[in-house]
């Protein structure tokens, strides 16, 4: 049974989900004060929060159990996504939900502003009747800047094109391919988007490369008479700056959802909401009830998701790369983390360094995915549930293992291949590891020996002479103490030199039983693993 606590409105839609789920308690404790919420949080598996809940360092640390976070809405302010990594916390949100919403609130803001709609409005209401006093522009043959051209900012230029608008954008981080296809002109510099456009529109993420971008310098760069309009994050725009170039006419307008302190309480907010050309909404620009719907059920799915172990939709502290179909992947996860478990369990001396060699058509765009995976399944045999995909390269890194991503020749017997060489204080080991049929694991390689065996269960591992006789005395012995196997599969380097058997077991094998196999003769090694 997973508990979830939910500290933020979500919409019925989403709680008539978790309320059919058979396999959830959930409880509903709105915006609960931190004292209040560090006593509840311990015993909870996930917590659904929007914007009003700030989970911090502590939080996390009240909570071992705690397994996921799900934030119904694009941002994660406010939570401490470095903190919940460590406690191998996964972190998801809803980047889709409120997609057409702050698309639509982009463009009405950006009319109001253009048309001063709610100046015209207060004055109306004021009893005054001032047509010539509300001149405003028209919004066709104008030329949109749009700095940021993702999911949100390449809609806002696709609708503005409809209105005969001439669209510039400014992203690092998109490709002349997708300006193309939008029919964006895509500038390299953000001086040349400002010198040119008459409409400026915001849609980066806040970082601290984007912290401020919009500045003193920026303003002044920008043609006389420009409008702005900010729907990301208050933060990128320095509100001082903007409010000289407002009072000076640099600026001929701004009209403004976010702001770097919420609710703007700060004398240079106060300021700038009290001039004239400033448009203003409360930070709303995700406020449609079909976005609030679609985001309360789309993180309720993610959560239920992830506690579930069938996908991590949208989550922003996985090594997953973006779109990746998590349940094709799933198959090379599980076989990666077989061959990290095996290595930690065969392995002798402290792990300094650990190469992961990923071979294959299939896999190659996941080798980081991969990586993680196999350093879960190697850490896992001594630090038990407390490693996950999450936090296994941090926990890693803790204990001195360096990491490094190797790629080798393509393997002419596999069309996929997972390889991991394990460098300790006493031995350098190799195990390899392939997906048949898509589906079913196997170990192809232990050291120099070739091998196909199902990495499942209780398995014995011995090390012995190539002789006549090794297999019958092991046998015996097992079956002397009423041990069943279920497979015995063998690979050696040559005849009459080494063999290695992998044998696996109906049951765990007592270590008496273990130390008389061992004592047997032509014995060289024997290991017990569970896998």
């Amino acid at each position: 049974m997973y508990r979830i606590l939910i500290t933020d409105d979500l919409s019925p839609e989403g709680l008539a989900i978790l309320k059919a789920a058979p396999d959830v308690q959930y409880d509903v404790v709105k915006r609960p004060p931190r004292q209040e919420l560090l006593g509840r949080v311990h015993d909870y598996d996930a917590v659904i929060v929007r914007s009003s809940t700030p989970l911090d360092a502590g939080v996390f640390t009240a909570a071992p159990h705690l397994r996921v976070v799900g934030r119904a809405g694009v941002g994660l302010d406010g939570i401490d996504v470095p903190a919940a990594t460590h406690h191998g916390t996964l972190i998801m949100n809803t980047p889709e939900a409120n997609t057409l919403a702050a698309v639509e609130a982009t463009l009405a803001l950006m009319f109001a502003l253009c048309r001063r709609v709610p100046q015209a409005y207060a004055s109306l209401r004021a009893g005054a009747w001032e047509r010539s006093k509300f001149l405003g522009v028209q919004l066709s043959g104008k030329v949109l800047g749009v700095i940021g051209l993702g999911r949100i900012g390449s809609r806002v230029a696709t609708r503005c094109q409809a209105l005969g608008m001439e669209v510039v954008a400014y992203d690092p981080y998109i490709s002349e391919e997708v300006a193309e296809r939008l029919r964006v002109e895509l500038v390299a510099e953000l001086d040349e988007l400002l010198a040119r456009s008459d409409v400026i529109t915001v849609h980066m993420p806040l970082t601290e490369e984007t912290r401020g971008m919009l500045s003193e310098a920026q303003f002044a760069r920008m043609k006389n008479g420009v409008r702005l309009v900010n729907c990301a994050r208050g933060a990128i725009v320095d509100e001082k700056a903007l409010y000289r170039a407002l009072v000076s006419g640099k600026v001929a307008g701004a009209a403004l959802d976010v702001f770097s302190e919420e609710p703007p309480h700060s004398e240079t907010l106060r300021a700038l909401l009290a001039l004239d050309t400033v448009v203003a909404t409360p930070h709303i620009g995700a406020s449609t009830i079909e976005a609030q719907q679609d985001a309360s059920v789309q993180i309720v799915q993610g959560v239920l998701a992830a506690l579930r172990g069938e996908g991590y939709p949208h989550a922003v502290n996985l090594p997953f790369a973006n779109g990746a179909d998590y349940q094709a992947l799933l198959p090379y996860l599980r076989l990666a983390e077989k061959v990290g478990s095996l290595q930690m369990q065969l392995v002798r001396g402290r792990v300094g360094r650990v190469e992961v060699d990923v071979r294959g058509e299939e896999i190659a765009t996941q080798v980081k995915a991969i990586t993680v995976a196999l350093l879960k399944g190697l850490l896992e045999p001594i630090l038990k549930e407390t490693v996950n995909y999450v936090n296994a390269p941090a926990l890693a890194a803790e204990r001195g293992i360096a990491v490094a991503q190797v790629h080798g020749e393509e393997s002419e017997d596999y069309p996929n291949l997972i390889s991991c060489r394990v460098v300790s204080t006493q031995e350098t080991r190799l195990v390899a590891g392939s997906l048949f049929s898509r589906a079913r694991p196997r170990i192809v390689q232990i050291d120099e020996y070739p091998m196909d065996v199902q990495p499942v269960g209780n398995v014995l591992i011995i090390a012995s002479r190539d002789v006549p006789g090794v297999m019958g005395r092991i046998g015996t012995i097992l079956g002397n103490h009423d041990l069943n196997i279920a497979e015995w599969r063998l690979g050696r380097t040559a005849p009459g030199e080494m063999e290695l058997s992998f044998i696996n077991m109906d049951s765990p094998v007592p270590d008496d039983v273990i130390r008389e196999i061992a004592a047997s003769g032509t014995v060289m090694d024997v290991r017990q693993v569970a896998l």
